[in-house]
């Protein structure tokens, strides 16, 4: 039996946490009134009424957030702490200015509140209203032999993995895999939506999407700062 493996590969701008939180919002939902539109609002009038001062360098640190269904918000600690370290006087600015950001909408899942997260990346741009121009980002450059490739190369790459595992079904199946490429290029927070009872599988998907020593990513920057971005690859197999 023919395996056929369809991928769509898309980039936002935007492991495993407890499985009572959301990676994300459900489709149709948002996590402020207003969506993130209104969230940069009421960040931006906080920012303006606290008189917060531009970072002596330019900053840019892309933050998790879990809102909880009692609109509690709790930042995730990222594991990329140099990215951290190297943008203290941001990360110290959001994490005030949240605290006067009241309007959160907490996820609903079958009827019910749930935690959830959201995601962004802060910069004074941002904060200060200043706004963002598609000409200050660099997106990752997925590295392969050393040479420069591009995300076809990536995916070609992923659908080799999974042949040479001599992966077979009799049962169409889809799951979507999402994952971070960091500051330092790294692949990581691993998420499969609609993953398999295999662990063997699971795993699968996350070591053909990971680092190699042949494959790897070169960060995405703005302004010259190096950013974490997001990566959502939904896959479908089709059996025949």
């Amino acid at each position: 039996m023919k395996l056929k493996i369809f991928i769509l590969i898309t980039s936002i701008f935007f492991i495993s946490i407890d499985a009572q939180v959301l990676y994300n919002y459900p489709k149709g939902q948002d996590f402020y009134e207003g969506g993130r539109e209104g969230f940069n609002k009421d960040i931006q009038d906080a920012a303006v009424k606290s008189g917060i001062k531009p970072c002596e360098k330019t900053e840019a640190l892309f933050m998790r957030f879990i809102i909880y269904p009692d609109n509690q918000v709790k930042y995730v600690a990222d594991p990329d702490t140099l990215a951290v370290a190297n943008n203290k006087c941001i990360k110290d600015k959001v994490l005030g200015l949240m605290k006067s950001v009241k309007n959160w909408k907490p996820a609903e899942l079958d009827g019910n509140k749930t935690a959830a997260m959201f995601c962004t990346l802060f910069t004074d741009d941002l904060l200060l209203k200043k706004g963002f121009s598609e000409e200050e980002f660099s997106n990752p450059v997925y590295m392969y032999k050393d040479k420069e490739s591009d995300i076809m190369k990536f995916r070609e790459n992923f659908v080799k993995c999974f042949d040479s595992n001599g992966y077979r079904a009799n049962l169409d199946y889809s799951f979507v895999i999402n994952f971070d490429v960091d500051t330092k290029g790294e692949a990581g927070f691993f998420y499969i939506e609609n993953q398999s009872d295999l662990e063997k599988f699971n795993k699968m998907v996350v070591d053909c999407a990971s680092n190699t020593k042949k494959s790897y990513w070169k960060p995405g920057y703005y302004k010259g700062v190096p950013v974490k971005q997001v990566f959502r690859m939904p896959i479908r197999f089709n059996a025949y």
